[in-house]
């Protein structure tokens, strides 16, 4: 941020009421505040995988992600190219919907949502880290319950990618978009998760830094609840 030096004016002026228009003000969210940081009520555009991260780049030599079993969370309207096999949508339900323990998965989840709601990210990450078997890409929000219970301190998650910089995503005509607000982390749970992001790695797929949880040492605190009391 560049540094700006302003001049007090101290004569009092008289205050203007400014009304920003629901539209601006839903574009403005999305581009300061994350796409998980929205209010109740305001909603952001549906931002699509990139496809060389599941399929991979040839002409780059990269290796993708997949082949996945299931995707649970893709929009409504489909997708120019396939993540999974079976992709569920909405009206599917892939919070309500067995996931059977076999399938590999590739989660991309609705970001944000008050935890204590039933479609919050929060559910989405329990159900991913206690299906225990896929990849998972979220936004890096490590201050976040999800992050702390279903991502740092839970056995089933193996590897994690902390992203070098700015993802990417697609819109839903599938045209590359500019960068996400924040920095993404990639989850893998089980060995296959593991192998996989260690490959996506080394290979420049992903440009970040790729952890080995079973060699992080954590240590156990008391549950006192958030550092603000939340």
């Amino acid at each position: 941020m560049n540094a700006v030096t302003y001049h007090l004016n101290t004569t009092p002026t008289p205050k203007r009421r400014v009304t920003i228009k629901p539209a601006k003000l839903a574009v403005a969210l999305a581009k300061n505040v994350g796409y998980d940081r929205a209010p109740e009520g305001i909603t952001t555009e549906t931002w699509l995988t990139p496809p060389k991260l599941i399929h991979g780049d040839p002409a780059k030599g990269h290796t993708g992600l997949g082949p996945f079993d299931l995707d649970p969370c893709t929009p409504e309207q489909g997708m120019p190219w396939r993540t999974a096999k079976k992709m569920l949508k909405p009206i599917d339900d892939g919070l309500k919907s067995p996931w059977p323990k076999t399938a590999f998965v590739w989660m991309n989840p609705p970001y944000g949502g008050h935890k204590n709601s039933p479609t919050s990210q929060h559910r989405w990450m329990e159900k991913a880290a206690e299906h225990g078997n896929g990849i998972s890409l979220v936004l890096a929000r490590m201050e976040t319950g999800w992050m702390q219970d279903s991502v740092l301190n839970h056995p089933n998650v193996s590897s994690v990618v902390f992203t070098k910089g700015r993802l990417s995503f697609c819109r839903p005509d599938g045209t590359l978009g500019t960068s996400c607000p924040a920095g993404s982390v990639f989850i893998g749970y089980g060995a296959a998760a593991a192998r996989r992001l260690k490959r996506g790695v080394e290979s420049g797929l992903i440009r970040g830094t790729y952890l080995d949880m079973a060699h992080v040492s954590r240590v156990a605190g008391a549950d006192v609840g958030a550092a603000n009391d939340e």
